[in-house]
């Protein structure tokens, strides 16, 4: 895969430390999803605004990020409430041969509040997920990227 060059934010590199890469495996991309999503109707928006400032006030968060590598997908979240007083960490792969299916969606309400979310489809799971602090174009090289690897699945017979 020719992924375009990684730039990891203080919270994925902390995130990425829960990942044990495999031997020659590099990270090559990622994205950050929306732990609080509810909803992309403009009132429910401003509820999860409200619900992460409150969770932030209290000294907790809420990071999804999806992870590729030149071999697997990482999927990694990390919850925190009240100071650490609850946390939840977790990390599952998607082997690349195993991935069947790929996409992104935009949804617009009101003229102008814009949701955007991408799906992936492995043989057995699949995971949505709304993306945070993307655009279009990024979404379509991120689904494009990916429509690659279903495409190699396909060709080296690893595809459902």
């Amino acid at each position: 895969m020719n992924l375009p060059a990684l730039n990891l934010t203080p919270q994925q590199q902390k995130l990425m430390q829960m990942v044990d890469l495999l031997p020659g495996e590099a990270p090559a991309y990622t994205i950050q999803g929306d732990g609080f999503f509810i909803g992309s109707n403009p009132l429910q928006k401003a509820a999860a605004a409200m619900a992460a400032t409150l969770v932030k006030l209290t000294g907790g968060h809420i990071r999804v990020f999806v992870v590729i590598t030149n071999q697997r997908i990482l999927l990694i979240e990390s919850r925190q409430m009240w100071c650490g007083c609850m946390q939840i960490k977790g990390v599952q792969a998607i082997a690349l041969a195993a991935l069947a299916e790929a996409g992104w969606a935009r949804e617009t309400q009101w003229c102008c509040i814009h949701s955007r979310a991408v799906h992936l489809e492995s043989k057995t799971q699949r995971y949505s997920l709304v993306i945070k602090h993307l655009k279009d174009q990024h979404l379509r090289e991120f689904v494009s990227q990916l429509s690659q690897v279903m495409l190699q699945n396909v060709a080296q017979r690893t595809a459902t």
